[in-house]
């Protein structure tokens, strides 16, 4: 079965999916929380928090975190379903990164990981 049109149906889904994906040897000395600022449909604010390799995904906003991402929803789920680079877009305007930009340099990196089928339907996504 292919993966290529199963891409996040939501930019809550895309964004949370991003735990499944990260690589844990790219992530294993990182320490952050990305915040994810989203507008338009579908939006709303959500953080995944990064230590020890891996990577979990919260509703609402962080304190203080490392990067930060003003996105809208469309934007961000283009990139996550590959059909926007995500370089690309940012150095277009289409989202905007605040705070430790190398973080956001490297995400494509970090979060290069495909996630199992077996993973997909465990979320009930497939």
């Amino acid at each position: 079965m292919s993966h290529k049109n199963l891409g996040p149906k939501t930019v809550q889904q895309a964004i949370e999916g991003m735990t499944l994906s990260i690589d844990p040897n790219e992530a294993k000395d990182l320490n952050a929380t990305i915040q994810f600022n989203v507008s338009g449909e579908g939006g709303g604010d959500y953080y995944l928090s990064i230590a020890d390799g891996k990577c979990t995904f919260t509703e609402g906003s962080t304190p203080a975190p490392t990067l930060t991402i003003e996105t809208p929803a469309d934007v961000w789920l283009k990139i996550a379903r590959k059909e926007l680079n995500g370089a690309i877009a940012l150095m277009t305007g289409k989202y905007k990164g605040k705070g430790k930009m190398g973080l956001l340099m490297k995400m494509d990196k970090i979060f290069s990981r495909q996630a199992t089928e077996a993973e997909l339907k465990e979320k009930g996504w497939l």
